[in-house]
Parts: C-alpha cells; structure tokens; sequence
C-alpha cells in the first residue's frame, strides 16, 4: 500500500520526544519550499467545525525580525532575541470571528508546524509572551485578528538536553479523575520552566542595580 510505504521508517513518539525548543540557530537561509512543507503542514492541523481560524504570516526581512524581537516582550523587559536571529518567524494569526476555540486551534496547527520543522531537521520554538498591540505593527496585524504564536525557525545551533517530563502514572487516571495518582501543583512547578524565568528576572534586577 502507498500510504504504508510513506508511513515506514517515521516513529511519530520518537519524533515528539526529541523535538525541541531551538533559540539559537545558523545563519544559512531556510529554502522557500522546506518553509511551504512546513505551512502545509500546519494547515492540515483540526479546527472547531473546520473553521480553520488561521492565517500565517512569514517574516524573512532581518529589519522586521529585529522590530519584531525589540517589541515582544513579558513585563516590558523580558525579551526573545532569537526572534531577530532566526532566519524565518511565522506569525500564527488568529480570526476569533464566529469561532470562541480559535485560539486552541491555532495551538494546534502550531503544534503541526513544529513538529514538521523537527521532521525536516529544522529548529523551531513557540514564542508565546508578548503585548498585542506591540506586535500588531510589524506584522501589519488589523485589531479584529489576533497573534496567537510567534515562531521562530532556521537550521539549529544548539543541541538542548531533553527537558524534565513528569512521569506517565502522574498524568494519567482510568475511568475517573484520581487526586491520589495526579502530579501537585508544587511537582508540575519543580519540571516548569519557571526556575529558569525566575533566574533571567534576579539576574537583570542585580544588572539593574551594579549600573
């Protein structure tokens, strides 16, 4: 069969396990078509009644990219350079429009794209924390659509060690939700990466004050 043919040699779990968040990538451009496999991908993602909420817009133009990581940022302070380092960001663009789920749907196409970015050999990471109105501009955004996701993607250069994961029977109940097998909030903020945010805010807080 054809779609057995295509489907062999590809370990989907194997796939998602080693996919990772990149920041850091080469500098080589990312041929236009490996681009289009990637948005073919995610606009093969689910939707709420097929509604398809999504709109991608892809920024190559190193000004744009550097506008782009100058105003996305958490708190006003906290930014993301690898939005102007990456060769390619794909703004995943939201229509809330007769559809209260589109926000999980372009979630889900971007989860599509990034996992054939992975496939293709390419880095990719979900850039989530940033103003609306902050990211609008560069992007030629109108106010009634919505950035769900910036994605930055490019050949990567860094190899990050696998991420923690809570184990399997911590996640998991049979028939009915069992509080005695569920992870804690305290065991889900020890394998967040909420200790890692916590370190960038005390180091630029000390920077704040040496100068």
């Amino acid at each position: 069969m054809a779609g057995e043919e295509e489907g062999r040699g590809l370990d989907f779990l194997e796939l998602a396990r080693t996919r990772r968040s990149i920041r850091r990538y080469r500098p080589d451009p990312v041929p236009e078509e490996l681009v289009l496999r990637v948005l073919e991908a995610a606009r093969w993602a689910p939707s709420a009644v097929n509604s398809q909420p999504w709109h991608f817009v892809v920024v190559r133009d190193p000004g744009r990219r550097s506008e782009l990581a100058a105003r996305a940022r958490v708190l006003g302070f906290i930014g993301w350079k690898h939005l102007a380092q990456a060769p390619v960001v794909v703004a995943v663009v939201g229509d809330p429009r007769g559809n209260r789920y589109y926000v999980v749907d372009c979630a889900l196409a971007g989860m599509n794209l990034l996992l054939q970015a992975h496939a293709l050999g390419l880095g990719a990471c979900w850039v989530g924390g940033f103003e609306q109105g902050q990211v609008r501009g560069p992007l030629g955004v109108p106010a009634h659509l919505e950035v769900v996701g910036l994605v930055t993607m490019g050949w990567p250069a860094e190899t990050p060690p696998p991420p923690p994961r809570l184990p399997l029977e911590r996640l998991v109940s049979w028939e009915v939700y069992d509080p005695a097998v569920a992870a804690s909030w305290r065991e889900r903020l020890e394998k967040s990466g909420l200790y890692s945010l916590r370190k960038r805010v005390r180091a630029y807080l000390r920077r704040r004050r040496e100068s």
